[in-house]
């Protein structure tokens, strides 16, 4: 599937994490130089080690509820950087399992829009559910 913008990307990717979809994962990530790092977890580079990593994610997961909030976006032509945060929900809890700040990195090739850069760090803020604020 060819995806016409970062945001695009970034619907499909926050749709395949919540439906554990791992052949949908696949489809959006760039074949090259692609990395992520996953909270609490040391950086994964190349594009199988990066899908072998959402597959062990999936594996046996239970299906989360996400939510997700754009904070920022640093955009160009041929690159689109996101910092998200990540609201992540367990079946039968009102609050949030975990949030996280992600930073997202999209690039346009001549196939569409790819991510190639996912990095993840859990919040920790004492119990307030405030937004992050970016300086």
């Amino acid at each position: 599937m060819a995806y016409r913008t970062a945001d695009d990307v970034e619907s499909a990717f926050y749709a395949a994490f919540a439906e554990c979809d791992l052949e949908a994962m696949r489809s959006l990530w760039a074949e090259d130089e692609t990395i992520c790092m996953h909270p609490g977890g040391m950086p994964l580079v190349g594009y199988e080690r990066v899908m072998r990593s959402w597959e062990h994610i999936f594996a046996g997961a239970a299906m989360p509820s996400l939510q997700f909030d754009v904070i920022r976006r640093i955009a160009g032509n041929e690159l689109s950087v996101h910092v998200v945060e990540e609201r992540i929900y367990t079946p039968g809890r009102r609050e949030a399992a975990a949030r996280v700040l992600a930073t997202n990195v999209y690039r346009q090739s001549e196939n569409g829009w790819l991510m190639v850069s996912h990095q993840g760090v859990l919040m920790v803020d004492g119990g307030s559910a405030a937004r992050p604020r970016l300086q």
